[in-house]
């Protein structure tokens, strides 16, 4: 188990922008360093695409809120629902230094025609939603295009949700 309360041995403090995979892994390693860190995150969960963009059947919530836990129990601040819209701002509060990890949570569109239709989704939109409680009105038949994870997510998924077919 990783130790759970971490020493300050510095006193610069560390802003960091983003509670992703790499802002939550920039947190634990400068606690572990002895560097105070504050996380923001502009949204109410820590997580970033861990939480909204991989579906619970193959990443439990529960495992992302033991690693969250295991943050806090190391000091690390979190500032949740608070966006950050100037780093000169973070600089007044006393940070020293501002690790800025914002992802990129837009889904690729292919420039086609018919991609604004109804029904039409992006699989980063579509795996959100339904990470955040919103279930999409599924047809019979969906068609996925694309062939990497978030693809295969973005079918099972539909497939877990009840459409007849889920075609890559």
């Amino acid at each position: 188990m990783i130790q759970a309360k971490a020493e300050t041995r510095y006193q610069d403090k560390v802003a960091i922008v983003g509670s992703g995979p790499a802002g939550m892994s920039c947190a634990y390693h400068l606690r572990k360093l002895g560097y105070p860190a504050t996380i923001f995150e502009a949204h109410s969960d820590l997580g970033g695409m861990l939480r909204v963009g991989i579906p619970q059947y193959r990443l439990a919530r529960e495992v992302l809120d033991i690693e969250i836990q295991r943050l806090t129990q190391m000091g690390v601040e979190i500032r949740t629902n608070t966006r950050v819209v100037s780093l000169d701002l973070l600089f007044d509060m006393g940070y020293k230094a501002i690790f800025i990890t914002v992802g990129a949570h837009q889904g690729l569109r292919m420039g086609i025609e018919g991609e604004e239709s109804l029904g039409v989704i992006d699989g980063a939109t579509f795996l959100r939603e339904v990470n955040l409680g919103i279930k999409p009105s599924l047809g019979g038949r969906v068609a996925v295009v694309g062939g990497g994870n978030a693809a295969i997510d973005a079918a099972r998924t539909a497939a877990r949700l009840g459409a007849k077919k889920a075609f890559i």
